[in-house]
């Protein structure tokens, strides 16, 4: 197995310099193992700008349940003539090198991308993770829900299609923007790191700057 991603040093990485890819999938069911990613977007934030996308449905060479289709808007016609996860996987290895991933979930998206590389192409994925949904825990602790919908109206954000990759991960890549430039006003952080270690850390952690 090669590690194809590039391994960043998290306290010299710039959040102004850093590339933070926005992730999102949809898939065939919850399990990152069994199942398997029907649309994947990718978009690439650097800067506070969003720099580069991607976007595509993926064949999954399986049924897509009902229940899914309700929810996505995806069946098994819309994928049918889509390229499969061994066409897509070398590419999103390429996109994902050298930055970190985040997530709305970060978790989710994470197994599916992470097993997706490796079974299709044998790579092993080494970024480094930054969940929106821990951060919203930290930013909006008084938000009852920390889903994207409630994040997203809380923020003024707009998703242009719920429940499709490319919407979500546009809406996530949006919520990312404003959380990083909040954490730098209001804690002065300047580092990756700085980041990555809020998201994990006690509230009483960190004083405001």
């Amino acid at each position: 197995m090669t590690r194809r991603s590039q391994q960043m040093d998290l306290d010299q990485a710039t959040l102004d310099e850093a590339s933070f890819t926005v992730v999102d999938v949809e898939t065939t069911g919850m399990n990152p193992l069994e199942d398997r990613i029907t649309e994947i977007a990718m978009m690439k934030v650097q800067g506070g700008q969003l720099v580069e996308e991607f976007s595509t449905l993926v064949n999954p060479l399986m049924s897509i349940p009902a229940y899914i289709t309700d929810l996505t808007g995806i069946d098994n016609i819309m994928v049918h003539d889509a390229p499969p996860a061994r066409e897509v996987a070398p590419f999103i290895a390429e996109f994902l090198a050298g930055s970190v991933f985040a997530a709305h979930n970060a978790s989710f998206d994470w197994g599916f991308v992470y097993n997706t590389v490796l079974r299709e192409s044998g790579l092993t994925l080494g970024n480094p993770q930054l969940c929106t949904v821990r951060l919203s825990r930290r930013i909006l602790p008084s938000l009852p829900s920390k889903s994207l919908g409630p994040v997203t109206r809380h923020l003024n954000i707009e998703i242009p299609q719920r429940h499709r990759a490319s919407g979500d991960a546009f809406a996530t890549a949006l919520v990312l923007v404003k959380y990083l430039s909040y954490l730098k006003k209001t804690y002065a952080f300047k580092t990756v790191g700085e980041v990555l270690r809020f998201q994990s850390a006690r509230a009483s952690s960190f004083q405001p700057a």
